[in-house]
């Protein structure tokens, strides 16, 4: 077994993925395409009432992510108050059993 040294993997190319999230946005996208399909009439005549509604919706959702990150802000700042005070306590004099 001579010259056997290190041995060269050759990197087999992987086949591109579809992440899952890209096809749960198309199967969506799908279901909500047959739906409006179906329903056009509905749609039509009760579009500024789904409007509005898309309207509260997303700013709904932008709310509760403002809302989220304020909490997730203020967690990390109570996190670092807290550590800071512990690291100040000195040890008791006294071992702890």
């Amino acid at each position: 077994m001579a010259g056997v040294g290190p041995r060269e993997e050759t990197a087999m190319p992987i086949p591109g993925r579809v992440p899952l999230a890209l096809l749960d946005a198309l199967a969506a996208g799908l279901g909500l395409g047959y739906l409006a399909r179906d329903h056009r009439d509905a749609l039509i005549s009760h579009g500024p009432v789904l409007s509005i509604a898309a309207v509260v919706g997303i700013a709904v959702i932008v709310v509760a992510y403002r809302g989220y990150r304020v909490l997730r802000r203020t967690n990390t700042r109570m996190e670092a108050l807290i550590a800071d005070e512990l690291s100040r306590r000195r040890p008791s004099p006294r071992p702890r059993r």
